[in-house]
């Protein structure tokens, strides 16, 4: 891969992260859906990968690569989360509306500045319709697990 297809791809994968938080302000303020702790969360791995990607984009050499190994970490933490998310939806005998996760989230100073961005007020284990078949933590799972492994992929290849 070219550096420039390289770094053309890192900005659209950025680009693709704030698009999905775009798409989950779409469902919170215009859909009425309220976001749940995890659902908060998510939206944090999700522009954080983004931020690290971009930031790989801007730059190169080794802080790239630290670039692309801090998104896949990232991504990988919220992979993880929105696993979770999916094993409340499917054991709804699982809490995690008004929990310590609820406080701890609502307690972040992103949801004090901006708390129409990262503020949970939704509970997790809510049904809601499905999109193209997937429920939005499995969308959620499964954009988060191909963004950590596109990120360790590009990592390792030499540009």
């Amino acid at each position: 891969m070219t550096p420039i297809a390289r770094t053309r791809l890192l900005f659209v994968l950025s680009y693709l992260c704030f698009g999905l938080v775009a798409y989950a302000l779409y469902l919170q303020h215009v859909e009425r859906l309220a976001p749940c702790p995890l659902c908060i969360l998510q939206r944090y791995a999700f522009a954080g990968t983004g931020l690290f990607l971009l930031l790989s984009a801007l730059f190169g050499g080794a802080l790239s690569r630290s670039g692309l190994w801090l998104a896949a970490l990232v991504a990988g933490a919220g992979a993880a989360i929105a696993g979770r998310h999916v094993y409340v939806l499917y054991h709804p005998s699982v809490s995690c509306g008004l929990d310590p996760v609820e406080d701890f989230v609502n307690s972040l100073p992103p949801a004090q500045w901006l708390p129409q961005l990262f503020f949970a007020d939704g509970a997790c284990g809510a049904k809601l319709p499905p999109i193209f078949g997937l429920d939005i933590p499995e969308w959620s799972l499964a954009w988060l697990v191909a963004l950590a492994l596109t990120a360790v992929l590009l990592s390792w290849r030499r540009h």
